[in-house]
């Protein structure tokens, strides 16, 4: 009985500290934003696309320049200096290893920092990362058992990402989904204790914030034959997108990332981004940007398929730089851009599709496949949008057939 009042009290605990972090790592964020492009909250609420759009495109240029600068000095130093990182799959399955405390929160700094500058790559690593060092002490001082500190980092990394989006479901689906691997009601409890109480201090902290919110195309659309239809055609896209995009991250070379060259890398790197930004500032920042216009259907097919291929080799360079950082957002934006180019071929021969809606069903199956979080991926993009859940027919049609596919090709490189 004790031991299990112990585990509750951690669990509510690295929720509360999960909840800090997202409040501490969203206002350094928004600040590194405000100073990288001058622009400000003064006169109200600022989106970062508004701001990045309004900044010179020298400005940008400038911006990723120096963020290339303190991704490889800053990367390069963690690898020469501090103690070895600990993927966090690797520490809750191995729990009594611990994670290098001052190693994991410079990492996570240095993501939030460069994300903030226009790094091209996810915020939501990092809060996952720093909560997880903060459970590791505090699981050790309680004298939690193994498996206890296992349950406990997984939920203090679930918590990192409830607070730093305000997903308290998805965040509880993605612990049981791709931490754990397990649905026993006692670990739904925890997960759910945890990612709840970090969203409540959140909220608190931030208020209730809607990541994609104010799309009134997307409230009332009709779900018809055609759409579904369309939904399927598309599953096979979205495959075929989520294998080549796995095809050409691999094939990036692999460097040293200990070696002084990666100073000279990151910094061509990013200035490479950083020269496309000045186009396509939409590709600066993790794609949140680009998500807003698909998402809205204020995008042509041409802008979709420039979008598609400049936040692709944005990604992959940041990766080639040595640059740390989420895939969730990017997912989304790649697969959100394909699928609205697609639903605009569709309706110049078809019965018309929404091409804002299809938008964000490309950005959900594609998230789900990217990062094997397929259950997280539906209902992660419903809580970030709160949107009808009349989306989750078109959703796992297009899922299921891109699943398939998927399995189909793996089956025939295997065979």
């Amino acid at each position: 009985m004790k031991q299990q009042f112990k585990l509750w009290l951690a669990l509510a605990a690295v929720g509360a500290a999960g909840g800090l972090v997202g409040i501490v790592l969203t206002e350094i964020m928004h600040a590194v934003q405000h100073f990288a492009y001058g622009y400000s909250n003064a006169g109200g609420y600022t989106p970062f696309r508004v701001g990045v759009e309004a900044a010179p495109p020298l400005r940008r240029l400038l911006a990723l320049a120096a963020c290339g600068v303190l991704a490889g000095g800053g990367w390069w130093l963690l690898k020469r200096r501090a103690a070895p990182l600990v993927p966090l799959k690797t520490a809750v399955a191995a729990p009594l290893a611990g994670l290098p405390f001052a190693a994991t929160i410079a990492h996570a700094l240095l993501q939030i920092v460069t994300v903030g500058m226009g790094s091209p790559l996810g915020r939501e690593v990092a809060p996952r990362e720093m909560s997880v060092a903060l459970a590791t002490p505090l699981s050790g001082c309680l004298k939690l058992s193994p498996a206890q500190k296992s349950v406990v980092l997984a939920c203090a990394s679930g918590a990192g990402l409830a607070a730093v989006y305000n997903v308290p479901l998805a965040a509880t689906v993605f612990v049981l989904e791709t931490l754990l691997a397990a649905w026993s009601v006692p670990m739904v409890l925890a997960a759910l204790l945890a990612c709840g109480v970090a969203v409540l201090v959140v909220r608190v902290g931030l208020g209730d914030t809607v990541q994609y919110a104010h799309l009134p195309n997307l409230e009332n659309v009709a779900f018809d034959a055609s759409f579904l239809a369309w939904a399927a055609v598309c599953g096979v896209l979205i495959a075929l997108g989520v294998n080549a995009f796995a095809w050409s991250n691999g094939k990036l070379p692999k460097l040293n990332k200990a070696s002084w060259k990666m100073l000279p890398i990151a910094l061509l790197s990013f200035a490479a981004i950083g020269a496309m930004g000045m186009w396509q500032p939409e590709i600066l920042g993790n794609g949140k940007a680009g998500n807003q216009l698909s998402f809205a259907d204020a995008l042509t097919w041409q802008t979709a398929l420039a979008l598609l291929a400049t936040k692709w080799a944005a990604v992959l360079l940041a990766s080639l730089a040595g640059a740390y950082g989420g895939r969730i957002t990017p997912s989304m934006m790649l697969g959100g851009m394909i699928a609205f180019a697609s639903a605009v071929a569709w309706n110049a021969a078809l019965p018309p599709v929404s091409a804002g809606a299809a938008a964000f069903v490309g950005a959900t199956v594609f998230l789900g496949l990217a990062q094997n979080m397929r259950l997280t991926a539906i209902v992660f993009m419903l809580e970030l949008s709160r949107l009808s859940t009349a989306f989750w027919l078109p959703v796992c049609v297009c899922m299921g057939v891109a699943m398939a596919v998927q399995m189909g090709w793996t089956r025939r490189k295997a065979g």
